[in-house]
């Protein structure tokens, strides 16, 4: 007996019978699929819609050049936080967020902070202050504590400031240290210089001045001859109050090495 071979259209008869006879699933599996799809589109728009793509780097570059290159690389732009910086120019780049080189969605956004310039503030007026009060002027107007402190003879009381460096009204750039000149006093005197003495005539001529000395050092690389004094501090035309003491360096070459044994 020859057996019957079945055609593809008739082995999918019986499904196209029941279509034909129940129109309404089809129209339902139709209805169901379009719906599915708009309510994965609204719920996950970034899934199906974006790709991705690599954050450039934009650190560095100016804001408006940096919102440029990401919204030509398919992503949004948000500025973030805007911070003083000492060497970075105003209105560059100072970070991102996400990183550069990660993959993130098209579409999304960009997070960019950005430099307002080094900061700077006005030097205060010192001149006539007291050192701690100066001190306390600059701490206040946004300065560090002087470091660099130059004491000069004047008329004016001991401490009272003279100067500043830079001076008042100028705008520096912060944090950084204002230099101060002060008076040493009315009474204060001028070290001499003693450098090139023989060291009895240092020491008689500090004490002419009022001046006292502690024991001296030794100094075996001065060029200076034995027993003159080599270096001195404070130094030559520094102010000093009456009686203060000066440190002196005195040469003493050192003893010339032992001859060799003989054989």
């Amino acid at each position: 007996m020859t057996p019957t071979v079945r055609t593809g259209r008739s082995r999918f008869s019986w499904l196209r019978s029941l279509l034909e006879r129940f129109p309404f699933i089809s129209t339902a599996t139709i209805g169901f699929t379009v719906g599915f799809c708009a309510i994965a589109l609204w719920l996950l728009p970034g899934t199906l819609l974006k790709g991705e793509s690599t954050v450039p780097n934009v650190v560095g570059l100016l804001y408006a050049d940096a919102a440029a290159r990401l919204s030509a690389a398919g992503f949004a732009v948000k500025q973030g936080e805007s911070l003083n910086h000492p060497t970075a120019p105003k209105s560059s780049v100072l970070g991102q967020i996400p990183a550069p080189g990660v993959k993130a969605a098209k579409g999304n956004e960009i997070t960019l902070d950005v430099s307002l310039g080094a900061k700077k503030g006005t030097v205060p007026d010192l001149v006539g202050l007291a050192r701690e009060e100066a001190v306390n002027a600059l701490q206040a107007a946004g300065f560090d504590a002087p470091t660099d402190v130059v004491e000069r003879l004047d008329a004016r009381p001991r401490g009272e400031v003279l100067a500043s460096t830079p001076r008042a009204g100028t705008l520096a750039l912060q944090p950084s240290s204002v230099r101060l000149t002060i008076s040493a006093g009315p009474n204060a005197i001028g070290v001499p210089s003693l450098i090139g003495l023989p060291i009895e005539d240092a020491l008689a001529l500090l004490g002419q001045l009022g001046l006292t000395t502690g024991p001296a050092r030794t100094d075996a690389t001065s060029t200076q001859p034995e027993g003159f004094v080599s270096a001195q501090r404070p130094g030559a035309n520094s102010p000093i109050a009456p009686g203060g003491a000066v440190t002196l360096t005195v040469s003493r070459p050192a003893a010339p090495p032992d001859s060799a044994a003989p054989r």
